[in-house]
C-alpha cells in the first residue's frame, strides 16, 4: 500500500497551554484527484496539506488540496478525522483508495 510521501514540515506551532497545530506538504499523485475548487478548471491535485491540531480541546487532523509549496487556494476539506493524527488519516485514506479500485502501490 503506498502512503504518501511528505514533501515538507509546513508549519508546526505549540502553544503554552499544550495545545499544538502540525502541518505537513504531501506529494500523492496515485490518488488521482480532481477538485472543482483548487483551479477554476478543476485540475488534477497532487499536492495535500495534512493539518493535525488539538488546538480545539481534542485531536483533528484534515486534508486540503494545495500547491507544491504547500499554498491552499480554498479550505475546502478533501478528507479528515477526529481522534486521528495525521498518519491515521493517510493511512486511512489510502485503504480507501484501494477500496475504490485505485493502485496505491
Amino acid at each position: 500500500m503506498m502512503i504518501p510521501k511528505v514533501i515538507n514540515e509546513a508549519k508546526k506551532q505549540e502553544y503554552p497551554d499544550g495545545t499544538y497545530i502540525k502541518q505537513y506538504v504531501v506529494h500523492a499523485p496515485e490518488w488521482d484527484l480532481y477538485h472543482a475548487n483548487h483551479v477554476t478548471r478543476g485540475d488534477k491535485v497532487d499536492y495535500f496539506i495534512i493539518s493535525e491540531s488539538t488546538r480545539m480541546g481534542y485531536l483533528e487532523t484534515f486534508v486540503f488540496a494545495c500547491d507544491d509549496q504547500g499554498v491552499v487556494e480554498n479550505m475546502i476539506e478533501i478528507a479528515g478525522s477526529r481522534d486521528r493524527t495525521a498518519d491515521q488519516v493517510l493511512t486511512s485514506f489510502a485503504l480507501i483508495m484501494m477500496e475504490a479500485g485505485y493502485d496505491t502501490v
